[in-house]
């Protein structure tokens, strides 16, 4: 019996009646759309539900009202507080970037406290990628100077920071101050009476000037050397172009050469890389030495035969170098590219600048195409991934100097490099063959580590520099580019320049002692002091030179960033009132850099032998002899510094003739200061006539005694008229130094003058 038995009432029935109906399941809405769960009403599937059918309203499920009690109220109100403030902070900056951008535009000449100092904790490579692509910021085209270098009338653009720049602002001044206008002269180069792109067949009397080359590697076969000659040149190239482009392996290139003698050492197999590198030693010339082979003692002339010898062999090598690479152009390999940047190096000491400029394109695409920009892969040996790393920094290294030095853009760019610089420890320097080690784990691979630290920073100062000079002249009222129209924008540029030079002045504070020149007196080292370098004579010879070489490239850098300062203009404009005082600084350090180079640079060719036949050196000093003419001339009124520089100049005219023994562009370089400095202190005389009347002479013997030999006195220099016609002919040339003093031909003067008054170059 069934206790309770109205509890199945639901379910069940009496017998015999029909089952009860079952309540209707309960429709599952998923979401309730907008109005209804505010409104906390039943709501359907329905779109439009039925009850915004029946309001008449819009039927929404976004979702936008989350809050349903007091404490989500709260958290909604402070994070909708929260990304308020995140917004107005975003405005407030952004704001303060285009104010920025409008006041640098607008207040170009303001006071030169007020322009941006650089922070010198960024580092170069990140100030460099901001240099030139900014936003906003819009700056007019930089002036430069278009000039002819070769025997095509065809002329070429150069850069502001380009030396052929500096030649052409002396050349405009020198006009004025003269009253009267010199034609440029044209230049034919020559290399034993063919020029340079002459066909270079076996036969060499059957060959013409203008032919063109021969691409036919076998057609060089004529002009191997012998075994002994070959392996003199390689000692020679292991001993000076190997040690300041560590870019080979020595232990490998030295099995490569082994490998490619045959026939018992009678003949070696053609190899694009031996070929670059025997040209290059070769057009190094020859250091003297007591014993000579083939070769006897070289005796400075224009028409030395076995000099003339010497250097069309290394000519038919480069040649016969580039026809090897025609082959490989569409699939390089390391090899090629270390051709490539050899063969820079040969057309930049044979002053064929263009030509250079142009390879260098080529040997950046060519390191592209390896992946030498970014990291080395990981399964290669690490000596092997040092040195693609070493081969992409010095290419980076003899791009950015050749692009600096011609005031033009450059190829390489660190946007997309992510390649890191190379090691140098003692492990990797035993693992590449050279177990020396020095104090601070200094070793020979150290030397590229610091050269390349030195370019990205003066890279750095030279690309924000030329940037801010683009902005003050896009901001300047006068129509016409230039700056040197504009002392208040001259001396925002100045002041702007010596806070960058930060740069360098921290790369110069952590050069590690064991690389830096000690000096006598106690002298700071890499400094614009006077005292004479303490040469460490029992240091490797490989030491000494690095020191040397980072040394003199870091003046000449920083000779030709201050370079600009030096203003002809305000000689002419303001021959009585004191020059702006930033911008004389700048000037001032640029010549006191110049002093610098030009005497350790005497000293080092005078006691010993660490720089014969380096082409780069004498440029470094042809460079500094220039800008010390170019500051004579610019600053008269300043006595002290006027002296030492003549001072200077005629230390520069020695070092010349001394470079003059291994190659004759020296002796030309030389003839050419010297008149160029006869022509200084005439036109300095002049101007002081000017200046202080009868008192002249007085001041003028202040500026031209007791400077050494060669010093002219006001008495002795030429007349106006002897003057005039000297210039005539000579002062145009300086427009064509840069790009001659090569041993690639010679230089012919007008038919009305003496070819003795003229340098050549052979």
């Amino acid at each position: 019996m069934n206790p309770h038995p109205e509890s199945d009432r639901t379910s069940f029935t009496r017998k015999g009646s029909q089952p009860a109906p079952t309540r209707p399941k309960r429709i599952q809405v998923a979401r309730a759309c907008d109005w209804c769960r505010v409104h906390r009403v039943k709501c359907d599937n329905e779109q439009p539900c039925t009850n915004c059918q029946s309001r008449g309203g819009e039927c929404s499920n976004k979702g936008t009202s989350q809050v349903r009690t007091l404490p989500h109220a709260f958290r909604e109100l402070e994070r909708l507080r929260q990304r308020v403030k995140e917004l107005e902070k975003e405005v407030e900056k952004r704001d303060q970037v285009i104010a920025k951008q409008k006041s640098e535009a607008a207040n170009a000449y303001a006071s030169p406290t007020s322009q941006p100092t650089p922070n010198s904790q960024q580092t170069c490579s990140s100030v460099e990628l901001n240099a030139w692509g900014e936003p906003g910021k819009v700056s007019r085209h930089i002036e430069g100077i278009f000039m002819s270098t070769t025997q095509h009338p065809q002329k070429q653009w150069f850069g502001p920071s380009s030396q052929f720049f500096f030649i052409g602002r002396m050349h405009s001044y020198l006009a004025v101050a003269l009253q009267q206008t010199h034609p440029v002269q044209s230049i034919q180069i020559h290399v034993a009476n063919k020029p340079f792109t002459a066909s270079t067949v076996p036969d060499r009397d059957s060959t013409q000037p203008g032919d063109p080359p021969a691409l036919d590697p076998n057609a060089y076969s004529t002009r191997f050397l012998s075994a002994t000659q070959e392996e003199y040149f390689l000692d020679l190239f292991w001993q000076t172009h190997h040690s300041g482009l560590q870019i080979v392996d020595q232990v490998s290139f030295k099995e490569h050469y082994r490998s490619l003698w045959t026939s018992g050492g009678k003949s070696r197999k053609s190899s694009a890389l031996v070929d670059i590198v025997l040209a290059l030693s070769m057009q190094q010339g020859m250091p003297p030495s007591p014993q000579r082979t083939r070769f006897s003692a070289i005796t400075p002339s224009y028409a030395d035969p076995i000099k003339t010898e010497i250097e069309l062999d290394a000519r038919w090598h480069y040649q016969r170098c580039q026809a090897l690479l025609l082959a490989e152009l569409e699939c390089p390999t390391i090899s090629t590219l270390q051709c490539q940047i050899y063969s820079i190096i040969y057309l930049c000491c044979s002053s064929l600048q263009n030509m250079a400029h142009s390879s260098l394109a080529v040997a950046v695409r060519t390191a592209h195409i390896l992946g030498l920009h970014l990291e080395p892969p990981e399964h290669l040996a690490r000596p092997e991934r040092e040195l693609r790393k070493r081969i992409w920094w010095s290419l980076y290294s003899v791009e950015s100097k050749t692009c600096m030095k011609l005031g033009r853009p450059w190829s390489t760019t660190l946007s997309e490099a992510t390649c890191t610089l190379p090691a140098d420890d003692h492990e990797l320097a035993i693992q590449t063959g050279c177990s020396v080690s020095l104090g601070g784990n200094v070793t020979w691979l150290t030397y590229t580590v610091q050269l390349t630290k030195l370019v990205l920073a003066a890279r750095t100062v030279y690309t924000s520099f030329y940037r801010k000079v683009g902005l003050v002249l896009s901001s300047s009222a006068s129509p016409s580019p230039s700056l040197y129209e504009d002392l208040t924008a001259f001396e925002v540029c100045a002041e702007f320049l010596r806070d960058s030079m930060e740069c360098l002045d921290t790369w110069q504070r952590c050069v590690p002692d064991t690389l830096k020149n000690k000096r006598k007196d106690e002298g700071a080292p890499l400094s614009t002091g006077t005292s004479p370098l303490a040469i460490e004579m029992f240091a490797p010879v490989w030491l000494q030179r690095h020191r040397l070489w980072l040394e003199l490239l870091y003046h000449n850098l920083c000779m030709n960033l201050y370079r600009p300062f030096i203003c002809f203009n305000f000689v002419l404009a303001n021959p009585i009132s004191e020059p702006a005082p930033v911008s004389y600084a700048c000037a001032k350090l640029c010549v006191e850099h110049a002093i610098v180079l030009t005497n350790i640079t005497h000293q080092i060719v005078s006691e010993t032998d660490l720089l014969n036949g380096w082409h780069e050196a004498f440029q470094w000093q042809w460079n500094a002899a220039l800008t010390l003419l170019g500051f004579v001339l610019a600053y008269p009124e300043s006595y002290d510094l006027v002296t030492e520089a003549r001072a200077a100049i005629q230390l520069s005219i020695q070092s010349c003739e001394i470079f003059g023994r291994d190659f004759s562009v020296g002796l030309s370089a030389a003839g050419v200061t010297k008149d160029l400095l006869n022509k200084a202190d005439f036109i300095i005389n002049k101007f002081r006539m000017g200046v202080d009347g009868d008192n002249s002479t007085v001041v003028a013997d202040q500026i031209v005694t007791g400077l050494g030999q060669g010093g002219v006195p006001a008495t002795e220099l030429l007349p106006m008229e002897g003057i005039q016609d000297m210039l005539a002919g000579t002062i145009d040339m300086a427009f064509l130094v840069d790009g001659s003093y090569d041993s690639m031909g010679y230089l012919y003067p007008p038919n009305n003058l003496n070819m003795s008054d003229f340098w050549m170059s052979t």
